[in-house]
């Protein structure tokens, strides 16, 4: 098993950081999502743990967040700045 970086560690329960994105953000099954998005994100989310991190530092962490969350196919890349969300738990439900 590959040992993470101690703040990327803050990023393995994806769960827990898609619905801290999503009380955040508009972030809904197939919408797109940006870098600069994210990078906001994993800055509020690690100050909600405790950890503080520079805006460069924090812009590393999230690269590599999007590298995980690539791998286990949540994020699709569809340009240099721009992710499509696959999370079908996020799905808008449609009202009548």
């Amino acid at each position: 098993m590959i040992k993470l970086n101690p703040i990327l560690q803050e990023f393995e329960n994806q769960t827990d950081f898609l619905e801290f994105l999503r009380s955040r953000f508009k972030v809904f099954h197939l919408s797109n999502v940006f870098f600069r998005d994210l990078h906001y994100g994993v800055m509020q989310y690690l100050a909600s743990k405790k950890k503080s991190v520079g805006y460069t530092v924090a812009e590393a962490v999230t690269q590599d967040v999007i590298v995980l969350m690539e791998r286990k196919a949540i994020l699709k890349k569809l340009d240099e700045r721009t992710w499509l969300v696959d999370y079908p738990a996020f799905k808008a439900v449609r009202q009548s």
